[in-house]
């Protein structure tokens, strides 16, 4: 449908896996990547932030139909939805390193 914004937007934890390529789904550089991230540490960084989200765990990324790894649903947030996947990914790397 032409013209219509969404008001969502969705985070799959493939997003930040190091072991996807870019054109496996992950979306952020490797140095912002950690090995098999899950939707309860991006939700756990979400609610830090007091972003607003809702884990749907038996939902899937549609290039990893098989296996059900969940996803996130956010309210649109200001700026860029890659602004927003670099912090979060710059937050996983921090909070796996402690």
């Amino acid at each position: 449908m032409a013209g219509r914004e969404r008001k969502t937007w969705i985070i799959f934890p493939e997003y930040f896996d190091k072991q996807l390529s870019r054109s496996d789904s992950r979306r952020v550089h490797k140095k912002f990547a950690v090995n098999s991230p899950n939707v309860e540490e991006i939700g756990d960084i979400l609610d830090s932030w007091e972003i607003p989200n809702r884990i749907e765990k038996h939902q899937h990324h549609p290039s990893t139909w098989y296996e059900s790894n969940g996803r996130i649903i956010i309210p649109k947030q200001k700026g860029s939805k890659q602004k927003l996947l670099k912090k979060i990914g710059e937050e996983l790397k921090r909070r796996r390193q402690d």
